[in-house]
């Protein structure tokens, strides 16, 4: 299908690599020298990998080319220019503590246990550091280990919603369902979402692969933040021949609680940290995750409901015009993950948002639209994107499910202030529905990396893309923060 470049998972070395259709799968096969070769499966089908490339901006653009990576990439990330994509997620470990042992942790390696846990002071230099960036982030997430490990948790969060970051805190929950005075102190502080972990519906699965059973502290969590109306997207380690069958019963879950649940993102197991080297790996990764929401939803989101995170690239192009700053591109390669906002109806429906147009005619529409960005004024924009909503509406379903002026009032407002205010009462109707394709040391895909659009920041004021940072740079930063620190003291 392609040549790429990816490393060899014994050495990490840079090898060359190409993506192959072989019965049914797309395989990512590559031979290093001293270690022999490796093959392991893509996350998406064929057909789904085939749809989402035509969705990619750098395909759209006739006058765009992929430059050339660094020699040494991906291992010089704190001195290359040379990434594609600006940061839209920055991402700052504040710990590596945890009150769990998850054997699927992809953040802590075994033979690598480390007190690293950068102080409040070095947290907001590193915060300090991504709002002088241009573009700036829109959004953190604070993840570790377990962030509410620390007792300061609420005041980092402080200082990054004074920077107008929209914060994000990854949690198992179990100190959230304990204490709703704790989600209390962190919604005062200027929490926006937790990330919560959320895996299935079954104690079993909880017990064997987090440690300890689990369902009745997620739904306290999740009652604990409804409480102080702090906004939850679901986060699911999807493994294969455990949980996959449970796909459309937490998307129906979501749909039930959309008054709080803003998302569910599905992450398919990528082999870093614990799960390194694990020996079943091959046969967990055998994902056609489209095709499994359109069976298990009973087609009422189709595998060709979701698109590519690439998709917003001429959204956001017409944003900018009406933006005292930025945003950053969602440049990413469309084999990076695949979205959609899902509507609930008043009778529970779930409904693609893409079914209220005429989609294919309307983006279309958006992608003329934004080419032509730089020479139109702002009215001429607004009048642009209102004809080219009305003239592909579905209107059926629009005035039953919507009302014309809601939904046209909606759509200017997110292109001119993007943000979950700005979709109005519509907020609570509406979630996202997600998965992201993280790669471990078997499936690594350097133009990928080059694209990645979710940053990790460091104490030392590096950036670095998520899959670089976890499969080649974590055990490195980490050790070497820890040595500085002894020295230091």
């Amino acid at each position: 299908m392609k040549n790429t470049i990816s490393i060899c998972p014994i050495c990490l070395k840079k090898v060359q690599a190409e993506l192959k259709i072989d019965n049914g799968k797309i395989l990512i096969i590559k031979n290093c020298k001293d270690h022999g070769s490796f093959s392991a499966t893509h996350w998406q089908s064929p057909s789904i990998f085939k749809f989402s490339e035509q969705f990619d901006f750098f395909k759209n653009h006739k006058n765009l080319s992929m430059p050339k990576e660094p020699e040494n990439c991906p291992r010089v990330c704190d001195s290359c220019e040379d990434h594609i994509s600006d940061t839209v997620i920055g991402v700052i470990d504040v710990t590596k503590r945890c009150d769990l042992q998850c054997s699927v942790c992809f953040s802590t390696f075994p033979e690598h246990e480390v007190g690293y846990e950068p102080s409040i002071d070095e947290i907001e230099r590193i915060l300090n550091f991504l709002n002088s960036r241009n573009p700036k982030p829109p959004a953190l997430l604070f993840s570790g280990g377990e962030p509410l490990e620390r007792n300061d948790m609420p005041e980092i969060i402080g200082i990054a919603h004074k920077l107008h970051f929209m914060t994000i805190m990854a949690t198992n929950g179990v100190k959230l369902a304990k204490s709703p005075d704790l989600a209390r102190k962190l919604k005062e502080k200027g929490l926006n979402i937790v990330y919560l972990q959320f895996d299935s519906f079954s104690d079993a699965f909880y017990e064997e692969v987090r440690g300890q059973k689990l369902l009745k502290t997620k739904f306290e969590a999740i009652k604990n933040c409804r409480k102080y109306d702090i906004e939850i997207i679901l986060v699911n380690t999807l493994m294969r021949g455990f949980n996959d069958d449970e796909i459309g019963t937490i998307i129906k879950f979501a749909a039930q609680n959309s008054d709080i649940i803003r998302g569910i993102i599905f992450q398919p197991i990528a082999f870093t940290g614990r799960a390194t080297g694990n020996p079943l790996s091959e046969s967990w990764r055998d994902w056609h995750f489209a095709e499994e929401v359109e069976t298990q939803t009973h087609s009422e989101i189709k595998a060709t409901d979701l698109f590519p995170l690439s998709i917003m690239v001429s959204p956001i192009k017409i944003m900018e015009k009406f933006m005292k700053k930025p945003w950053p591109l969602f440049s990413c390669s469309p084999q990076c993950g695949v979205v959609n906002w899902i509507y609930v109806s008043k009778n529970g429906k779930i409904i693609p948002i893409n079914h209220f147009v005429n989609f294919k005619k309307f983006f279309q529409n958006i992608q003329k639209t934004a080419s032509k960005v730089e020479s139109k004024g702002r009215m001429s924009l607004l009048s642009s994107l209102f004809f080219a909503s009305v003239l592909s509406l579905n209107w059926s379903l629009v005035t039953k499910e919507i009302g014309f002026f809601t939904l046209m009032r909606a759509i200017l407002k997110m292109h001119i202030s993007p943000s979950y205010q700005s979709l109005g009462h519509l907020r609570r109707r509406i979630f996202l529905l997600g998965s992201m394709a993280f790669m471990d040391r078997y499936t690594f895909d350097v133009n990928r990396v080059k694209r990645c659009v979710v940053h990790y920041a460091t104490p030392d004021l590096k950036i670095v893309p998520f899959c670089a940072y976890n499969n080649i740079h974590r055990i490195e930063t980490e050790k070497e923060y820890v040595t500085k620190k002894k020295t230091a003291a």
